[in-house]
């Protein structure tokens, strides 16, 4: 019986003291501990991490999160629209230059997102060649949106613009052909 007892016990020390050795299983972290890229594993962080808040989220902050002036809807911010969307449009409907050029000419309009959607844009496709009227605020849905429609010789072309404050300027977000010309 001894025999046994003692073969036990020397499993027992074996697996113990395999565990210690080099190239044995990693340690895994536990609850408390946080592992890292090089294995090494650390104990808890100090600072302790703010609980979610509690009840309705809000809609709106009261406060502008840039501390930039916040825009508002009034005659000069309504004829800033009308006049960027106006030039945008100029400078869109020109078909005959050759794409870098058209680009390089609208692209002082657009916002960053534009920019991309519309480097690939071929201005050969485009039917209108001329503003052929003054631009229109068609739609006022927030102090950082609008849509401007500007009359041409294809028809009326939508363009919706945006702007991040009160200080900087509209920028557009899209031109919209007149329908039927997407």
């Amino acid at each position: 019986m001894r025999a046994g007892g003692a073969g036990v016990g020397v499993l027992v020390l074996a697996l113990v003291l395999g565990g210690c050795l080099p190239g044995g299983p990693e340690p895994r972290p536990g609850p408390d501990e946080t592992a890292t890229a090089t294995g090494t594993v650390l104990p808890p962080s100090p600072v302790p991490v703010p609980a979610p808040p509690a009840g309705e989220p809000m809609d709106e902050p009261e406060e502008p999160v840039t501390g930039a002036q916040v825009p508002v809807w009034d005659e000069t911010s309504r004829a800033q629209a009308r006049q960027v969307a106006g030039d945008a449009v100029r400078a869109w409907a020109r078909p005959d230059l050759p794409a870098p050029r058209w680009f390089d000419e609208l692209s002082v309009f657009l916002t960053p997102t534009a920019q991309r959607d519309y480097q690939w844009l071929q201005p050969g496709a485009i039917l209108a060649r001329e503003v052929t009227g003054e631009p229109a605020v068609a739609d006022e849905p927030s102090v950082y949106l609008a849509r401007v429609d500007v009359p041409t010789d294809a028809g009326t072309v939508q363009v919706l613009l945006s702007r991040q404050d009160g200080p900087t300027p509209w920028l557009v977000e899209r031109v919209v052909p007149p329908e039927g010309q997407g």
